[in-house]
């Protein structure tokens, strides 16, 4: 009764001051949502420090909710869901500075558009970018656009802005920014992120087709192994259904985008040798940006997200993977310079 009383309290307190932007929880927006009391939507950081100092009198968890393009999200028992709808502003630094900063609802692409008049770009971003939001990413960390060069999401992440329970504030950096990324429970709400980015108004996509996953896959184990000789910022590649969902040609395509500074004799030589060892093709110009244009995964802004299974191998164990998958299957994999691949697949 004691539970069930400081919870009405609870809620009487936040509807004082969220009014209308105070819910139950939608069954579909996150998994066991009949287990939390209500779903907040702030508008402010000072709205997060008071939503915080009011769970903590009450003793009321908070479950940060993202855009869904991740994996699953879950309400805690008993607890108050935190949407991030209406806190999407972006701020850019006042020089050159490499850093970007976003509050947690602001998408991946928005920060794009935002950075892409100064001729610069975020370092590494989702492949679910027009949906993705920055506080669903940092929960989900991983590979995306940009991480052969850059490797995962946390370590392009400078700083975040944290609101601890109780409402204090304090910024978050280095080894303790771990808390803040991945599965791992954090001791606080991310309500801003320091990102870093990068020049991205000479880069120049290229790719190849091959007929089978063991070329593909061939190719992919020898641009690792040469990695230090290649000059690529981002390296993934789709299935053939993938592809012609795409409205792309119907084989297994290999792409990647790198600074047009960084193009040497020594990497044609390098490229042209990989793709003909494994029996590939490479594309032309116009087909390599139309593949680049298509790098999103299929998610769009208004539509909910499609399920995707997630799952991450090693380089070495690629072939394999590619070897057992059918023929119609629709899947993508995002290569990390370390030998890691992300693949994302549709309908598993």
């Amino acid at each position: 009764m004691a539970k069930i009383r400081r919870d009405e309290e609870a809620i009487r307190a936040l509807t004082e001051v969220f009014e209308d932007r105070l819910r139950p929880p939608h069954p579909g927006e996150v998994a066991n949502a009949d287990a939390a009391l209500a779903a907040v939507s702030p508008m402010s950081v000072e709205e997060v420090r008071w939503l915080a100092e009011v769970a903590a009198r009450y003793s009321v968890p908070l479950s940060p909710l993202g855009a869904g393009t991740g994996t699953e999200p879950r309400a805690v028992e008993g607890s108050v869901i935190v949407r991030f709808d209406l806190m999407r502003r972006v701020r850019l630094p006042d020089g050159d500075e490499p850093w970007v900063e976003a509050e947690p609802g602001a998408t991946w692409l928005q920060l794009e558009d935002a950075l892409r008049a100064r001729g610069r770009g975020i370092a590494v971003y989702p492949t679910s970018a027009p949906r993705a939001t920055v506080g669903g990413w940092l929960a989900t960390d991983g590979l995306g656009v940009g991480s052969f060069e850059h490797g995962r999401l946390r370590e392009n992440v400078l700083s975040v802005d944290v609101v601890t329970r109780g409402g204090e504030m304090r910024e978050v950096g280095g080894e303790e920014l771990g808390a803040f990324f991945g599965p791992v429970e954090a001791s606080g709400v991310v309500v801003a992120a320091r990102i870093g980015t990068r020049r991205s108004d000479a880069d120049l996509p290229v790719g190849a087709a091959f007929p089978g996953p063991d070329g593909v896959a061939g190719a992919v184990a020898d641009l690792v192994d040469s990695a230090a000789a290649t000059p690529l910022w981002h390296l993934a590649f789709v299935s053939p259904v993938m592809a012609a969902a795409r409205g792309l040609r119907e084989r297994y395509l290999l792409y990647g985008v790198y600074p047009r500074p960084r193009d040497s004799e020594d990497w044609w030589a390098l490229r042209k040798r990989v793709i003909e060892v494994h029996g590939g093709e490479e594309l032309d110009v116009r087909e390599a940006w139309r593949v680049w244009g298509q790098r999103f995964f299929p998610v769009a802004p208004a539509q909910p997200p499609p399920h995707a299974a997630r799952r991450l191998v090693t380089v070495a164990g690629l072939s394999q993977e590619l070897e057992s998958s059918r023929p119609e299957d629709a899947f993508q994999g995002t290569v990390s310079r370390s030998g890691d691949v992300l693949l994302l697949a549709l309908g598993e």
